[in-house]
């Protein structure tokens, strides 16, 4: 009877009541969070590596993936457009409907600023070089009194002047100082001859 008479109180009624309502809308929310965020269901970023984006993209679709392409970069021997890395990285399990970042391969390679160089060891300017982003630069020797004394930059034997722009790509001649002098050879072109019967005086 006191049982009875304890569940009939009005405030019990109410507790029991407001439990239930947290309880349920604790369940509700768990379900959309776990439908929200697909819990569990996984999928694997394809290998689209060197392929066009076009190509790419019905197979990023076919798994429910997004994609962007956020970066290019310059590779001489990749085909120009192609797919040159993702984020996450292929092979990598993500879930559906994420953004897959795309970095492709520019179709022409990034026009770089000559440096100066001019005066400066061989060891700095191809260090500078190295920085500006030049990877192709052969050393030429030349005579000069400095041994590794930078003397110019080259490019199919002209000069290049600091400040202007060329391709990337482009293979440098770095013109460097050998430290030997080329000995200069005075050509005599005739010593005259005195008769020994001609006189002087």
């Amino acid at each position: 009877m006191k049982i009875l008479n304890f569940f009939n109180n009005i405030f019990v009624k109410n507790l029991l009541l407001a439990i239930a309502i947290v309880l349920i809308l604790i369940y509700a929310t768990l379900k959309w969070l776990d439908s929200y965020t697909n819990h569990g269901q996984q999928v694997m970023v394809p290998d689209v590596k060197g392929m066009q984006v076009v190509d790419a993209a019905p197979l990023l679709e076919q798994k429910t993936l997004k994609y962007e392409v956020v970066d290019s970069t310059f590779v001489k021997n990749k085909v120009p457009g192609s797919i040159l890395e993702t984020v996450p990285p292929v092979g990598t399990n993500v879930k559906e409907g994420r953004t897959i970042y795309i970095t492709i391969n520019a179709f022409t390679a990034q026009m770089l600023i000559i440096p100066a160089v001019q005066d400066m060891s061989q060891r700095q300017a191809l260090a500078m070089l190295k920085s500006v982003g030049f990877d192709v630069v052969e050393v030429k020797y030349v005579p000069g009194a400095y041994r590794d004394l930078v003397l110019r930059l080259e490019v199919n034997d002209e000069e290049l002047e600091p400040g202007s722009k060329v391709n990337a790509s482009t293979s440098i001649s770095l013109i460097v100082s050998s430290g030997e002098i080329e000995e200069e050879l005075i050509e005599v072109d005739s010593i005259p001859e005195f008769s020994t019967e001609e006189s002087w005086f």
